[in-house]
């Protein structure tokens, strides 16, 4: 009788692990990315004081470089290099390429939320599709999953700013396989 007391909490922990398991089972894996607006102010110049204090130090420089012996081809030099400068700025000159196809989840609302991730053991390209930038807030593994290195950067982190139609990378990686 005493041994069959021994048994019974035995038992029961057993059956009660056993319908976790099943329970568990059912889940699937992958996580959920939450994400939320979120910009940090940071003190700029606007692009037309950028402007100014270029055209202010090349005018400068150039009257430096005047003054001095052998200067004025130096000067010279100095204002075709700077228009030519100016003149190819504006264009593209090596476009981003993506040799890799990754399946995409989006963040498609402004205010914040989250995103499921249902896809386990391969790397998933979060996507900010909003017009404002979004920061990671959370990332829980769901199921049996757990957060794995994906690979390429940025990785989604607790924190990280993605810019508005920007992305980052996420991997969640089950450890366990049904069988």
């Amino acid at each position: 009788m005493k041994r069959m007391g021994q048994w019974v909490p035995k038992g029961l922990a057993g059956l009660l692990a056993l319908a976790a398991g099943v329970v568990q089972a059912g889940v699937p894996g992958g996580g959920i990315v939450g994400y939320a607006p979120g910009s940090v102010a940071v003190p700029t110049l606007s692009e037309w004081t950028l402007i100014g204090l270029g055209l202010l130090l090349m005018v400068v420089a150039y009257r430096v470089l005047r003054t001095r012996a052998n200067g004025r081809l130096l000067a010279n030099l100095l204002v075709l290099g700077g228009a030519a400068a100016a003149g190819l700025g504006g264009h593209s000159l090596v476009g981003s390429a993506k040799a890799i196809s990754f399946t995409q989840v989006e963040m498609p609302s402004a205010a914040g939320g989250a995103v499921s991730v249902p896809y386990v053991n391969e790397t998933i390209e979060v996507v900010n599709s909003t017009p404002i930038a979004q920061t990671i807030t959370s990332i829980a593994p769901t199921g049996f999953a757990l957060e794995g290195d994906p690979g390429f950067t940025p990785r989604c982190t607790v924190g990280l700013q993605v810019p508005a139609s920007s992305s980052c990378y996420v991997r969640f990686d089950i450890l366990l396989e049904a069988r």
